[in-house]
């Protein structure tokens, strides 16, 4: 009697399912894993603001707080994707995961002790930031190895649907911890969840766990040879300029919406929470349509969907949710979450499919920062324009996704 075809064998010949994906090696580790630590920095983005105000009552070093909480990381991405390369992706993922919840259990250890002083709290943030690039890049560049490449694109679709779904249930699940059993006892339950996440990275087995025993160079240059080659890979620099662009009609949304809502709301309604719903809205759907991506994405096909998705989020923004009511605005954003969950699939299995398997460490951190540069400036364009017109802001931001669909479709190669 012979021994039963592995989901790892079969795959090259017939398409996975979600289940079978799921059934594979390690996969459930690394997704429990990834949840866990993602469900933790969606909590601490928010639980982090309420504490500061608290313990410190002041707004304005609350928002220092979320500027080291995140800044040093993206600085430092480069060198953070050569240590990914060099320690190898469970190592580093696991290195991120303990010293996060030893860095955010120190705050309240200290707040307890009654020594906690506000440059104490920055330099924390900061080193909890300078680690956060490893478990960003490591998580995404672990899947590939634990699932065939015809499997690529479920197995994104799995990360990034969960990852969506945390972006709606991270906030509300933090606010509603630290409103029950206060500000250090919601820090050392976010240790916790890091703690958890590190114990379901020992449970993989196999797999690219252990650094590659070839001579490396310096980290400091292989950090830079991450850099260039991303720029000079056609397919990932026409990635860049593609998904920076979308990022920046994402960032402007983030400032329009809250905006648009107080304009269609009648006086004495709040509007907090109509804001929250229109984010719950398009982070469910975005988990949606990152599952129904990765049914439908195959290699050699991701270019084609990714433009066209974008495309469809342009019109979604402008002229939808420009029609005047809090209906189609709602509309608007469900249809750009569903873009969203197959923009993201397809760039990810893009990016994984046309790196060299070796660099993927560094790659992936490098490429996940350049790729949000337009984040920030389209926040910035987004503030200044809605306060002069919401209907400008919403166009411009479709157009800014116009142009993403643009740039993918002229500046990212047809094949590898």
């Amino acid at each position: 009697m012979t021994a039963p075809e592995t989901v790892e064998d079969s795959a090259e010949t017939v398409p996975l399912t979600y289940r079978q994906v799921l059934g594979s090696r390690n996969v459930p580790q690394l997704l429990l894993a990834a949840c866990l630590s993602r469900l933790a920095g969606s909590m601490l983005l928010f639980a982090i603001v309420l504490y500061v105000i608290t313990e410190f009552h002041s707004v304005s070093m609350a928002g220092l707080s979320g500027f080291f909480l995140t800044l040093p990381g993206f600085l430092v991405s480069p060198v953070a994707g050569a240590v990914l390369d060099r320690l190898g992706a469970v190592r580093a993922v696991a290195l991120d995961t303990m010293s996060s919840a030893v860095f955010i259990s120190g705050i309240a250890l200290l707040a307890l002790g009654g020594v906690l002083t506000k440059p104490v709290l920055f330099v924390l943030l900061a080193l909890y930031s300078l680690t956060s690039p490893l478990t960003a890049g490591g998580i995404r560049t672990l899947f590939p190895g634990f699932v065939p490449e015809a499997a690529y694109d479920k197995a994104n679709a799995l990360d990034l649907s969960t990852f969506s779904a945390i972006d709606v249930v991270g906030p509300l699940l933090a606010g509603a911890i630290f409103a029950a059993i206060g500000p250090n006892p919601t820090l050392f339950t976010i240790a916790g969840m890091y703690v958890l996440a590190w114990f379901s990275l020992t449970l993989l087995r196999g797999g690219p766990a252990g650094a590659p025993s070839a001579p490396r160079p310096h980290l400091l240059r292989s950090a830079w040879e991450g850099i260039t080659y991303l720029f000079r890979n056609p397919t990932l620099r026409g990635l860049a300029v593609s998904y920076a662009l979308y990022q920046a009609a994402a960032g402007m949304l983030i400032v329009i919406v809250p905006v648009a809502v107080a304009d269609r709301l009648d006086g004495g309604r709040p509007v907090d929470r109509y804001v929250g719903l229109m984010w719950a809205i398009t982070g469910l759907a975005g988990a949606v349509g990152g599952l129904i991506a990765g049914k439908v994405l195959r290699a050699g096909v991701e270019r084609r969907y990714m433009v066209a998705a974008t495309l469809v989020c342009a019109v979604a923004i402008f002229p939808v949710s420009a029609l005047g009511s809090l209906v189609t605005l709602g509309i608007g954003l469900m249809l750009v979450g569903l873009a969203e969950g197959v923009v993201n699939v397809s760039l990810l299995s893009l990016r994984q499919r046309r790196t060299e398997p070796d660099r993927l460490g560094r790659i992936m951190t490098v490429s996940i920062s350049v790729n949000l540069i337009g984040f920030p400036i389209g926040t910035a364009l987004g503030g200044a324009l809605a306060t002069y017109s919401v209907t400008v802001a919403l166009a411009t931001a479709a157009l800014m996704a116009g142009g993403s669909a643009a740039a993918g479709r002229l500046l990212i190669p047809r094949g590898a």
